[in-house]
Parts: C-alpha cells; structure tokens; sequence
C-alpha cells in the first residue's frame, strides 16, 4: 500500500505543471526534474532497507520455531512480525526467510523452520 501511494504521489508530481517564478524561469524547471529522480532513489532505498529488516526478523523468527518445535515435537506454529507491517509481500518475504535452509558458514543461523506448518500474522496502519 505504501508503494501504491508513493507511485501515485510521484506520478501526480509529475502530470502536475510546474510552478515558475517570474525571476526565476529556467531555475525552478531544472530544480524540478533533479528532486523528482532524488525522490525516487530515495524511496527504492527505504523500501530496501525495510526489506533487509524484514528478512532479517524472519529468519530470527524461524530460528526461534525450529527451537521449539526442537524441544516440543511441534507441527504447526503461530505468531506475529511487525516489521511487515501489514503488507502481505513483505510478510511473504519473511516467511521464506523463516523456510530457508541454514547456512552452515554464516556465522549466526537464521531459516530452518520449513518442516514446521505457520500461521503468521502481522497489522499495520493501513492494513
């Protein structure tokens, strides 16, 4: 929902004509069209980071199932992220970090939850 918003924003910015200043003609036009790539590269850059944090929570939370299901026998598992705050490709995101398959060099063990049936949950704002 966030990029849907952010999209709309940037394609209303621009369709929309821009503001000239009756001093300043060619400056504000210039100025225009350098914030509006500056926007966008910003944008890709938070929604890669959110991205990077959302993985990252997944793959602690499959360690954690795995880590119970280890000590109980469980088969099905429930719980909650909030770092996909409700956007349901991000929650795809960090159920696939939660299934990955452990990486016998890295130094820390994220994934290894795929044998173990989840139901997972996650509310934002908007959602």
């Amino acid at each position: 929902a966030k990029e849907a918003k952010e999209a709309k924003e940037a394609k209303e910015a621009k369709e929309a004509p821009p503001k000239r200043d009756k001093d300043k003609e060619g400056g504000k036009k210039e100025g225009k069209k350098r914030e509006e790539p500056a926007a966008a590269d910003k944008a890709a850059a938070e929604r890669e980071k959110l991205l990077k944090k959302v993985i990252k929570e997944g793959g602690k939370k499959g360690v954690e199932i795995e880590g119970a299901a280890d000590m109980g026998g469980l088969e099905f598992f429930c719980t909650t992220l909030e770092s996909p705050d409700g956007d349901v490709g991000l929650l795809e995101a960090s159920m696939t970090a939660m299934n990955a398959e452990p990486d016998p060099d890295a130094e820390d063990r994220k994934g290894c939850s795929g044998r173990v049936g989840k139901m997972i949950f996650s509310a934002g704002v908007q959602q």
